[in-house]
């Protein structure tokens, strides 16, 4: 998988200029645009499933959605930057890039979470420290604007570093290179690229995990399109918390459907997937606690252009 993730680098560069792949196209009804990250170029985590499985197209049916785009791109900071530009409806990124559009954007809507409890992993160098204060006077690699960049300043900031670790803004395909030709310290790892790391004698030395820490999946969209489709609301939770109950009730299955769909070895999927990251509701309250928790962070560093309530965000569902 580490060798595929440095092939489609350039790769999704190019996808993210265009349409990459669609769903039902000889349907009736509206075209939904969604616009997601991926490593392969293709539908990743539970989008992937719920497309694979015909669960995401038959639940949007009842808002009138005949037919599902997918453009993906290297972050979810592009990804938002994408919906605010007009070039998708529908954004599934981390809480980073979420929790950031609504400060940017109050007319950013809040449709679902699609998942809860994510790790994030601080991976170190062969032969580099094995303890977060070893980095002190080096650098933490992480994409900005990411939940790999967000978990990077939490770790530190639990460490009581503030200040005395940097966090250098590098891709995570290029950060898993750095760490592998000696050049990067320690980078954010998630999924099973940490457990591939880790099987190859890369240190694991921190994680969100370890300190309760969890990060969350955000689905959003802007106020016009959700007021020109007022069915859509419901109909993208209940997709979403269906899809997610149907990989819990066939998890052994989809971890196998991702561990050949992103090239790596079932071992590592399993060590770094769990069941409880797929919530069955739209808005469950470990959900929202964590994406509260995530929000108060980035706004004590200034992350933030205006201040919100994120339970109001959520509808206060939980």
């Amino acid at each position: 998988m580490l060798n595929r993730l440095l092939r489609t680098a350039f790769a999704l560069t190019l996808i993210a200029a265009a349409v990459s792949c669609s769903s039902n196209d000889d349907a009736d009804g509206y075209t939904l645009r969604v616009g997601a990250t991926s490593v392969t170029g293709t539908p990743a985590g539970s989008l992937g499933w719920g497309d694979k499985q015909g669960i995401l197209t038959e639940q949007l049916k009842s808002a009138g959605v005949g037919k599902i785009e997918y453009s993906f791109f290297q972050s979810g900071s592009d990804v938002a930057s994408a919906l605010f530009a007009g070039a998708i409806d529908v954004a599934a990124i981390g809480d980073n890039p979420g929790l950031r559009a609504r400060s940017r954007d109050p007319k950013v809507v809040l449709l679902s979470l699609d998942s809860i409890n994510g790790d994030a992993w601080l991976v170190g160098a062969k032969g580099g420290p094995t303890e977060i204060k070893g980095l002190i006077g080096k650098d933490i690699t992480a994409p900005q604007g990411t939940i790999r960049d967000r978990a990077a300043r939490q770790l530190i900031d639990a460490a009581g570093l503030n200040g005395q670790i940097h966090v250098r803004d590098v891709p995570t395909p290029e950060s898993i290179a750095g760490l592998s030709s000696g050049k990067i310290d320690a980078a954010i790892v998630t999924g099973a690229s940490a457990a591939e790391l880790e099987s190859k004698g890369f240190p694991i030395i921190d994680s969100l995990s370890r300190h309760g820490f969890g990060s969350t999946g955000t689905n959003i969209a802007l106020r016009s399109f959700t007021d020109a489709h007022p069915e859509f609301v419901g109909a993208w939770q209940q997709a979403v918390t269906t899809v997610n109950r149907d990989i819990t009730e066939n998890f052994d299955d989809y971890l196998s459907w991702v561990a050949q769909t992103d090239d790596t070895e079932l071992e590592f999927v399993k060590r770094s997937t769990h069941a409880d990251e797929f919530n069955t509701e739209p808005f469950p309250q470990v959900g929202i606690d964590q994406l509260e928790a995530a929000y108060k962070f980035l706004n004590a560093d200034g992350s933030f252009d205006h201040e919100y309530s994120v339970r109001e965000w959520a509808g206060a569902k939980s």
